[in-house]
């Protein structure tokens, strides 16, 4: 509710006379008693009235937030309702730095997180992704992962974060992926497949999401688990599954560029 709308009740809710005053305008009303002009008026009276009305008021206000869902919330949800991404440990003085994403991917997320990806590789020789998700859109977190992995960009999920769902596949596209363990974890695919279509969309985003990790480098295995999950369940992945599944390691082409390159800066995308 607006400032303005608050005055507007609140104008309405008490009366113009003045408590104190000595004549009211003529024809006035208050409290129910039309009060004639230099005729004298009880304030006992008066006030009993006024304080009545203010409580209607409270009411009628107390009302009105309820009835309202945008009232009924904090701005701190509000602003929290979606994720965001922030440049973080930025030294380039030392070549280092970093993008954080915190909450769900999604496209908007994706797009921001992209432009400052971009906006700080020209001065660092080591870029990191430190995820913080719970998930998000499979599309925005494989579009997200190609860049990563154009941009040859590290990845890393710490003990106070975690990376469930979609933010698996933005994990497995670092370069070098450092997960802590029981951070994160595999989910399936959730579309329903009750309709002919919605199985055709399911095959097609199951054979995307196959392919893509397969250009990243990950073990058929990896996607595998992902299927073979129930609906609804997390599978939270101890430091042993994480580096069978590929989900901790190193890419073996940026491996092999480090040591020919003896460990200088690795090459940057246009």
């Amino acid at each position: 509710m607006t400032a303005a709308r608050l005055r507007t009740i609140l104008e309405s809710c008490i009366p113009k006379a003045t408590y104190g005053q000595a004549n009211f305008e003529p024809n006035a009303t208050a409290i129910g008693v039309e009060v004639g002009l230099n005729k004298r008026h009880d304030p006992g009276l008066y006030m009993r009235g006024f304080f009545g009305r203010m409580r209607l008021c409270a009411v009628c206000l107390m009302g009105l937030a309820l009835l309202s869902p945008v009232a009924a919330q904090s701005p701190v949800d509000q602003q929290t309702a979606g994720g965001i991404a922030n440049i973080y440990n930025l030294d380039r003085a030392a070549h280092v730095g970093g993008v954080e994403i915190q909450g769900p991917i999604d496209r908007a997320v994706t797009s921001q997180a992209i432009e400052l990806i971009g906006s700080i590789r020209p001065d660092v020789d080591e870029l990191t992704v430190l995820l913080n998700s719970g998930g998000g859109d499979v599309f925005a977190a494989m579009e997200l992962g190609e860049e990563i992995r154009n941009q040859w960009a590290l990845t890393a999920v710490d003990d106070d974060g975690q990376c469930l769902g979609a933010c698996v596949l933005v994990l497995a596209a670092g370069v070098r992926r450092t997960p802590a363990p029981e951070k994160v974890g595999l989910q399936r695919l959730n579309f329903a497949q009750s309709r002919d279509r919605a199985k055709q969309k399911h095959v097609g985003l199951a054979k995307s999401v196959e392919a893509y990790l397969a250009r990243m480098g990950m073990p058929k295995r990896l996607f595998q688990e992902i299927r073979q999950q129930s609906s609804g369940k997390v599978l939270l992945l101890d430091a042993r599954r994480l580096k069978a599944l590929g989900l901790d390691g190193t890419d073996p082409a940026y491996e092999q560029w480090l040591r020919a390159n003896n460990y200088q800066q690795p090459p940057q995308s246009d």
